[in-house]
């Protein structure tokens, strides 16, 4: 057994998982079991992509397991990354608050070993996800501040983007919306400096200042967004609500909308 043969098959079992095609992924991951023996550092591996595979299709539940192994694994190898994803993984499977546990384990472990410092700003990402589907907004925005810190300190405009948007939704559904709009028409600027669409931000504003009474930024906002996200073939198959709503958002010209 060599560690680069059991890499390339879990390597193929995540490209399988993404494709949705779950057996053909556990197959591969099947293959590299008969190769890892004893290896710790490879059984890790193997594990946490069982566990991810189990996840995209919508097993949480049973993904755990896997994910709680390769977490133990990964330490006694030493392998201080793939020991965080591990606990990065159990945060977005687990429920709250054992996600928020999972969490601060995985920041205590990063803090203690000399691991990547990309996994911060993702772990806030995460954790602040998971407080917004709970319906824990302040929580959720106080999550996405501390990436939004990071992600600036690290210099990613494309990361920060993100983040940023993810600040303005929360602040949208906290009702704080002439702070997102703010943050909002801030971070569109720059994108649009930089010639880099930003439609989630489009969409985001045109909310923001429909709530707000803006009709008329409302509108050009979700002009931009339609036009962009329109064009998504996978956006507007797993989205159609939204893309309906953009529509009534920018009125009749949808489609039209140019820059200012």
């Amino acid at each position: 057994m060599t560690i680069e043969e059991v890499t390339a098959l879990a390597r193929e079992a995540r490209s399988r998982g993404l494709l949705g095609e779950f057996a053909a992924g556990h197959a591969s991951l099947d293959d590299a079991d008969g190769l890892a023996g004893e290896e710790e550092g490879a059984l890790a591996m193997i594990a946490i992509e069982r566990g991810r595979l189990f996840h995209s299709a919508g097993a949480a539940t049973e993904a755990i397991p896997f994910f709680e192994a390769s977490w133990d694994l990964a330490q006694k190898a030493g392998d201080h990354d793939l020991a965080i994803d591990a606990a990065h993984m159990l945060a977005v499977a687990a429920p709250l608050p054992a996600a928020a546990d999972w969490t601060r384990k995985a920041l205590a472990y990063l803090d203690a070993h000399s691991a990547s410092p990309f996994w911060r700003p993702m772990l806030h990402h995460n954790l602040g996800w998971t407080y917004f589907e709970a319906g824990r907004f302040e929580q959720a925005l106080a999550s996405f501040l501390r990436e939004e810190r990071l992600r600036k300190q690290a210099g990613s405009p494309q990361a920060l983007k993100i983040a940023r948007y993810a600040v303005i939704r929360s602040l949208r559904a906290l009702g704080r919306l002439d702070e997102a709009i703010e943050i909002g028409e801030m971070a569109v600027a720059i994108a649009d400096q930089a010639d880099d669409p930003a439609p989630f931000m489009y969409e985001e504003l045109a909310e923001c200042h429909a709530a707000s009474g803006n009709n008329e930024r409302a509108r050009y906002f979700a002009g931009r967004a339609h036009d962009a996200l329109s064009g998504d073939a996978s956006f507007a198959r797993k989205e159609p609500l939204r893309l309906i709503r953009l529509s009534e958002l920018a009125g009749p010209e949808t489609g039209m909308a140019e820059k200012e």
